[in-house]
């Protein structure tokens, strides 16, 4: 049976699928968004057998899908950023995160950011890929994220968040010994109406919840284990301070509390869980605390 070697995913079709139409044999194993859809249409990307299909077409059981994805290009410059990658392949990047880094452009941050590496990377090996972060880390929390190289791995995952099957874990020395040995924060986080940059808890706020774990108490301060059930804005940072442990070194949310010589949010993104995009197996991937935090922590073991 033919092939279609340029094609990036290929299904067989099952028995139970026989009689189905193309579209929707590719929307139940693939789950492609309508715009993905729309696209494919228009760029004939799709293949049965090898040979062009309509996505309207109906497939019978043995029946080999080919789909080659649309070509997507990006206007960020490449420039030499310094960074970790953790995993590369086909459809996603997983990158470990130094503090300090903005992960895309904004209008404060137009250059050398982490997506400006990224297309760096790529253009040395003579490939072309998108951006497409599925999570972005604040400029000063360091670790893991993971960046799609296409949109359907980006939308592939983005579904994952709102079925709480990408899961995201984070360790955070904060101000304070936190009585509970673990607890969930529930409560709602909106703009702060008289600092529009800042987050803060507030009735009528989107929803956010963020469980925790005591991992080692210290002098004056805990380190905590977090995971999201949500994605706002801040909301570590926002739920922990509203709890009245702020994390250590955070500017916007510890205002007022000593620094303890870090010159950043002690928040790190440590704990990755996903299910791949192309073969649907689950994956993992751990960051260990970096030196300064590391540093904080001996300091305050000592008594600094």
């Amino acid at each position: 049976m033919n092939r279609d070697e340029s094609a990036d995913f290929f299904h067989r079709v099952l028995e139970k699928e026989s009689g189905k139409t193309v579209r929707d044999v590719l929307r139940n194993r693939y789950r492609f968004s309508r715009r993905l859809f729309r696209r494919l249409k228009e760029s004939g990307r799709v293949t049965l057998n090898g040979r062009p299909v309509l996505l309207a077409d109906r497939v019978e059981e043995g029946d080999l899908i080919g789909v080659k994805l649309p070509e997507e290009r990006t206007d960020i410059p490449p420039q030499p950023v310094s960074f970790t990658v953790v995993h590369e392949d086909a459809d996603l990047v997983v990158v470990d995160k130094p503090p300090g880094l903005v992960v895309h452009p904004t209008k404060d941050y137009r250059e050398y950011t982490l997506a400006n590496g990224l297309v760096h990377r790529w253009t040395e090996r003579g490939e072309t890929h998108a951006v497409h972060p599925v999570t972005r880390l604040d400029k000063d929390t360091s670790g893991l994220l993971v960046i799609a190289k296409h949109a359907y791995a980006h939308d592939f995952l983005a579904g994952q968040m709102s079925r709480r099957r990408y899961r995201r874990g984070y360790l955070a020395v904060v101000h304070g010994e936190v009585p509970e040995e673990e607890g969930v924060i529930d409560a709602p986080i909106a703009r702060c109406p008289e600092r529009p940059s800042r987050r803060c808890v507030m009735e009528g706020g989107a929803r956010a919840i963020t469980r925790f774990a005591v991992v080692e108490r210290l002098p004056g301060a805990t380190l905590l284990r977090l995971f999201l059930d949500t994605g706002r804005t801040h909301q570590i940072r926002v739920h922990l301070a509203h709890r009245g442990h702020p994390i250590i070194g955070d500017p916007m949310y510890a205002e007022g509390w000593d620094t303890r010589g870090i010159g950043r949010q002690a928040l790190h993104s440590a704990f990755l869980q996903l299910i791949h995009p192309r073969d649907g197996r689950k994956r993992s991937w751990e960051s260990p605390l970096p030196p300064d935090i590391r540093e904080l922590i001996r300091r305050l073991k000592g008594g600094g």
